[in-house]
């Protein structure tokens, strides 16, 4: 259960003598830092242990029963975030302050001497990513005014850092339609994945020995082969009598409504007897994402239904591994507007795997139409509420629908008369990922390394 996850995890982490901070609104709370090392490296946890009532809240972090104990949470954890490094670490030896999001970022009310230090990292346009707080709950705390009533943690942090960086250049340009009063201090820098992680072992072995300019088709074909063969045995590991024949096409994330998984039960239940192929679905829902766990129900009736359908519920890294790097085809399908990034197609192609993919997130920076994978669908330029605005969002869907089938049947003859001419994508999607979605690339950019 999850006690004993949370025991097994503790057990590899050293604790260090706790913290007692202090909280105008939730007084005094003991904070056990638990800390994590690797290398030179070291991640710290805070856990409040005093009083019982703020640790049973934190226990988890983006699980909560009602909005004051998420306001709670910002609270405690920016207090203690903020703390740990004063007393600690010491700012003096802090190059950079990255608050990542709303669940500790009010710690830039208390740093606010530190200039050029302290710096926002936006993960979404979601409204779940830039949660309210009611302005005597901060004036309380912060001693900060603001405008009366309930009010965006975003727009309070945003006034008191230099910058805030968002995760692709689509997302900049979304979060200055959400946010316009900060246009000039919201800046980019596209997300990025490890390769050590997520590289196939055969796809590494031969950029290793090749040197990634110089693999050819003959080379690679044989290393895709065997990344396919690890995901085949992980597919009828789940669904022995599943029938594996021609590509194997992977829709594998978050199970929530931005991200469309209806796009992909649609297009199963519209093809999937007349292909010769077999899809892959892993991913799970929020638990109170009620939509989503919507989603994983339909998942499994297709998982039932046909043959040729195989569903992963607990979705893990070891799975994400297997499914990135062993597939022939991803689909990615979010709402034109609402993926901040994504990086499950960045973690295909670094293997060689093209994506099919809406025209979203850091796709549109990476992904060259036809030469390292393919678009479908719509750009759009506003901003659109997918919960409120349905109408549009159904006319959009309908018309992205159309394009992803027309193109999905195109991609697949491609692959059945033409293998040589989607090997070459794949070579492209290899060598190309690997350059533009190298996280050291993203660490340069945010500067953290020279």
């Amino acid at each position: 259960g999850q006690e004993d996850i949370i025991r097994k995890a503790e057990s590899v982490l050293e604790r260090e003598k706790e913290l007692v901070v202090s909280s105008k609104v939730y007084g005094e709370i003991l904070v056990a830092p638990l800390v994590f090392k690797k290398g030179s490296a070291r991640a710290i946890y805070l856990k409040p242990e005093y009083p019982e009532h703020i640790s049973r809240i934190a226990s988890r972090l983006y699980v909560e029963e009602t909005p004051e104990q998420a306001i709670a949470k910002y609270i405690v954890f920016a207090r203690s975030s903020a703390q740990y490094m004063r007393e600690r670490i010491g700012f003096e030896r802090i190059k950079y302050i990255d608050l990542q999001e709303s669940i500790a970022s009010l710690a830039a009310l208390e740093l606010k001497d530190l200039k050029g230090v302290v710096r926002l990292v936006i993960h979404t346009p979601g409204p779940w990513g830039h949660p309210m707080i009611p302005d005597e709950v901060l004036e309380r705390e912060y001693g900060v005014d603001t405008s009366p009533g309930l009010v965006r943690i975003t727009d309070v942090v945003l006034r008191e850092v230099p910058v805030g960086f968002g995760v692709s250049r689509k997302h900049w340009e979304m979060l200055h339609r959400i946010f316009p009063r900060f246009v000039d201090r919201i800046a980019y820098v596209r997300n990025g994945v490890d390769l050590e992680r997520w590289v196939h072992g055969a796809i590494k072995g031969l950029v290793s020995s090749k040197g990634l300019g110089r693999i050819s088709p003959e080379d690679l074909a044989p290393a895709r082969r065997r990344a396919r063969e690890d995901l085949v045995s992980l597919i009828r590991s789940r669904k022995p009598d599943v029938r594996v024949e021609g590509p194997i096409i992977a829709w594998a994330r978050r199970l929530t409504k931005y991200k469309r998984p209806y796009l992909i039960e649609r297009l199963i239940r519209d093809l999937g007897r007349e292909v010769n192929a077999t899809f892959i679905l892993a991913g799970k829902a929020h638990p109170k994402d009620h939509e989503g766990r919507e989603y994983m129900a339909r998942f499994r009736k297709l998982h039932e239904q046909f043959d040729n359908v195989v569903y992963i519920h607990d979705y893990s890294l070891d799975i994400a591994r297997a499914i990135l790097s062993g597939s022939d085809l991803l689909l990615f399908t979010p709402f034109s507007g609402w993926e901040a990034c994504g990086t499950s197609y960045m973690k295909a192609g670094i293997n060689g795997v093209p994506t099919l993919s809406s025209r979203d997130g850091g796709t549109l920076e990476t992904i060259i139409d036809g030469f390292n994978g393919w678009f479908f669908g719509l750009e759009l330029v506003d901003f659109i509420n997918i919960y409120e605005n349905t109408a549009r969002v159904s006319a959009v869907d309908e018309e992205d629908y159309r394009d992803l089938r027309a193109k999905f049947l195109k991609i697949l003859e491609l692959i059945d008369k033409d293998p040589e001419a989607y090997l070459e994508v794949s070579i492209n999607a290899l060598k190309s990922f690997t350059i533009s979605s190298n996280s050291v690339r993203m660490f340069r950019e945010y500067r953290y390394l020279s």
